[in-house]
């Protein structure tokens, strides 16, 4: 993740879904409710490589994201925008590139986990957090 210009780290919010459209419909009520509290979030439009596979061993057709300032009031817009819609699923990215993918159920039962994913600084040795286990919705070290 790069700055925002001022200093400030951005955080990376990606709504995943197999239906592009949808994902998108998502991505911009996002945004719109994003931008009330972060006039520097934007869009990330996907690249036009090959799709991700998902823990569930199915391709995610496509990954819309939106990029906020890490941190900010934007991050709680997130988390009560995901909480609305027990089907949504994002994957946020850290600067540090950890990565928490998360549900709206989950961000229902959880109303914190979000913050506290943004809050802490790094992810212990191993990748794994008090948040849950890789590939089980918690936080995960990103790969390249």
């Amino acid at each position: 993740m790069s700055n925002d210009g001022k200093g400030q780290p951005r955080l990376l919010i990606s709504v995943i879904d197999e239906d592009p459209l949808r994902a998108r419909s998502d991505v911009r009520e996002l945004l719109a409710e994003a931008l009330q509290t972060d006039p520097a979030a934007f869009l990330c439009v996907p690249s036009a490589g090959p799709s991700v596979s998902t823990d569930k061993g199915g391709d995610v057709l496509e990954a819309v994201g939106l990029v906020l300032s890490a941190g900010s009031l934007a991050a709680a817009c997130v988390q009560v925008w995901l909480a609305k819609v027990p089907q949504r699923t994002i994957v946020a990215t850290r600067p540090d590139g950890a990565t928490l993918r998360i549900t709206g159920r989950e961000a229902r039962e959880d109303d914190e986990r979000l913050e506290r994913f943004l809050a802490e600084g790094s992810l212990p040795p191993g990748g794994s957090s008090a948040h849950g286990s890789p590939g089980q919705g918690g936080d995960t070290p990103a790969t390249g």
